[in-house]
């Protein structure tokens, strides 16, 4: 059963171990994340590399894999901002069976990233909500199954040719991969919701 989905562009695969870079996470979420991220790396020990886990088509939406076919960037009272034709990511999806981490509640996680007024000074109630330590594996997962877009994973790495599934945007993405040795790669769009 593939329970855990890491997505990732196409510029950032290898076929080998990949890690998240400091640089990456700037470039694709902003620096307003950076604090937070490094207050993660404090906690877990390692820098965050996130997947999401569970089996629906809505706990992978948590990787965000379907914004490669979003048209429409914001809303606002100067109308909408479109992307520009040829200006779409090229992401590529990531799904495993198993892998090793630190489960975090989806649903506290804001708490973390939202805790900029506070210099990232967490409480033990507030760490306990996200990590919730008591929780074996067993438990994770079946949050996950009951409350799906729950759960989230934190690893230090991935060895991307164990994927059990590869999701691409397209046939030369598709064959791209194919070249550079991985399997089980497939041509699948995911819709976007508005």
């Amino acid at each position: 059963m593939l329970q855990y989905h890491h997505s990732r562009s196409l510029e950032h695969v290898v076929y080998g171990i990949v890690t998240q870079s400091r640089n990456q996470t700037n470039c694709e979420l902003g620096a307003e994340f950076e604090a937070a991220y490094r207050w993660l790396e404090n906690e877990v020990g390692f820098y965050p590399l996130f997947l999401s886990a569970g089996t629906t088509e809505e706990d992978i939406r948590m990787t965000g894999y379907q914004n490669q076919w979003r048209r429409i960037l914001s809303e606002g009272p100067n109308g909408k901002e479109y992307r520009k034709k040829g200006n779409f990511p090229n992401d590529v999806l990531f799904s495993f069976g198993d892998i090793d981490g630190v489960f975090m509640d989806y649903d506290y996680w804001d708490v973390a990233l939202n805790a900029s007024h506070k210099d990232y000074r967490m409480t033990n109630h507030e760490k306990r909500l996200i990590f919730k330590p008591s929780w074996p594996k067993s438990k994770w997962l079946g949050k996950a199954r009951n409350d799906q877009h729950s759960v989230q994973l934190v690893t230090p790495e991935l060895y991307l040719p164990d994927a059990k599934r590869i999701r691409v945007r397209n046939k030369s993405t598709k064959s791209f991969l194919e070249t550079m040795g991985f399997n089980d790669v497939e041509v699948k769009r995911i819709k976007v919701e508005h």
